[in-house]
């Protein structure tokens, strides 16, 4: 606030008239006699207080807010058990489609080696000898063995 300069020059006059008195008492005794507190202003105990019970407060919010986060996530989790039966039952339908896809066709497997070593045999022989009716029959061994493959399969559905 501001004051007007006849106000200030009041205060000044009012000061000169005043005796002059001296704070620094003149004897040791005097010194004894002032009520003064020495080691500065301490802690104020009542602030500090009211501090600790905004603190005690604050953390007992935050223990109530973690208690309730921690029991909505709890809840949360236990949630999702609905689209794993969801995941089972589209399983299902997978596979009874993949039942419905016709299969590729195989070929036949290698011949063993019983039946390669017949044929080396029947190749080393003249065509003029016996042999060759050895290799007509090797040849109608198969046949046989192979109508009963290509029958197993029929029996399964394949071909």
């Amino acid at each position: 606030m501001s004051r007007s300069n006849s106000e200030g020059h009041l205060m000044q006059m009012e000061k000169q008239n005043q005796p002059k008195v001296s704070k620094k008492p003149q004897s040791s005794k005097a010194y004894i006699n002032l009520n003064v507190k020495l080691g500065g202003l301490g802690p104020d105990y009542e602030a500090i207080k009211e501090k600790k019970e905004k603190l005690k407060q604050l953390k007992e919010y935050a223990k109530q807010i973690k208690q309730h986060n921690m029991k909505s996530i709890a809840l949360a989790q236990r949630l999702p058990a609905k689209p794993q039966a969801v995941s089972s039952v589209s399983r299902q339908k997978a596979l009874e489609y993949a039942k419905t896809i016709p299969r590729p066709k195989t070929f036949m497997a290698r011949q063993s080696d019983e039946e390669v070593r017949e044929e080396r045999a029947l190749l080393s022989f003249n065509e003029d000898s016996l042999p060759q009716i050895a290799s007509l029959e090797a040849l109608w061994h198969r046949h046989e063995k192979e109508k009963q493959i290509v029958a197993a399969f029929r029996t399964l559905h394949i071909l």
